[in-house]
């Protein structure tokens, strides 16, 4: 009985000191994503082969006037952020936004083409898409390539409400949307135990030092990787291929495990990374807030220099 005693009080301290390294060397504290996603963005095609939809336009002002496209509802991403400092670029209250999206007609339940500018963009597609999928918008997808795919596409006469998306398509809808978001405070805690890949989507020369867009100060997060959002275009200003992003990520020593944060200037790029990150496989978030909340306080370390 002694021994069986003793046996026990060795197993009890055992898990005790085992459930604390667990704990220490714990994920996140945003969920590890599981399921497969739907995909965050979609090609010409097959985005105006889908029976019914509704087109967002985010591109710039410029390019609406220049090129205009008749019934589409148009935002900016501002519209869904916050403009008081230092929450500069986080999102609004999720009924806020919801209340936006609704007033321009649009419903959680439909299908939502998100069109940008593409290469010659900031990547707000993919911040608006982020937005609505944080607050329960399901179906809402960016349009690869942006207005010259789609124009490209329109040319070609497609009419899209006589095709059947399930008869040219494996596209499926996820159940249940995971949060895509992670904050300051979360990157903060995690600085410690590098518990986050992360990534800094914005120029280099930003990476370096430079605040061309109103950050308080310069530098990157420590431990970030520089990772340009326009790397992720090819030549004719799609979104690369799942194996040349692979590629490229692997070359920086990311893992495809591991979360990933992801941030810029105010969230709209790293929104667009985050998006195609997520549509190939990986487990990552982003960080709206970005420089103009984490550079606005002093207390939250910097580097500078490559």
């Amino acid at each position: 009985m002694k021994v069986l005693h003793s046996y026990g009080i060795y197993l009890f301290f055992f898990s005790l000191i085992f459930a604390f390294f667990g704990e220490q060397n714990a994920g996140p504290s945003v969920p590890v994503t599981k399921q497969v996603e739907s995909p965050w963005f979609l090609g010409a095609e097959l985005a105006l082969s889908l029976p019914k939809y509704k087109i967002l336009d985010t591109r710039s002002s410029i390019s609406r006037l220049k090129n205009k496209i008749p019934g589409a509802a148009v935002i900016s991403w501002e519209d869904l952020a916050r403009t008081d400092a230092p929450h500069k670029g986080e999102l609004l209250e999720l009924k806020l936004v919801r209340k936006t999206i609704n007033d321009l007609g649009l419903k959680q339940d439909e299908n939502i083409l998100v069109l940008g500018d593409g290469e010659s963009g900031w990547g707000e597609e993919g911040r608006i898409v982020w937005s609505l999928r944080e607050v329960g918008f399901k179906q809402v997808y960016w349009i690869d390539g942006g207005y010259p795919a789609y124009e490209k596409q329109i040319r070609k006469k497609i009419n899209p409400k006589t095709e059947n998306i399930s008869s040219n398509s494996n596209l499926k809808v996820t159940k249940d949307l995971i949060s895509a978001a992670v904050f300051k405070d979360d990157i903060l805690k995690g600085l410690s135990t590098k518990k986050y890949q992360i990534l800094d989507t914005r120029e280099p020369r930003e990476f370096s030092g430079a605040t061309p867009y109103g950050e308080s100060r310069g530098g990157h997060i420590p431990g970030a990787k520089s990772f340009f959002y326009q790397e992720l275009f090819d030549a004719k200003g799609n979104v690369k291929s799942k194996a040349e992003v692979e590629l490229y990520l692997k070359g920086l020593g990311i893992q495809k495990e591991k979360p990933i944060a992801a941030y810029c200037t105010g969230g709209v790029r790293s929104a667009f990374v985050v998006g195609i990150l997520r549509t190939y496989g990986y487990n990552a978030y982003n960080y709206a807030g970005s420089m103009w909340e984490w550079s606005s306080d002093p207390k939250l370390p910097l580097e500078t220099g490559n």
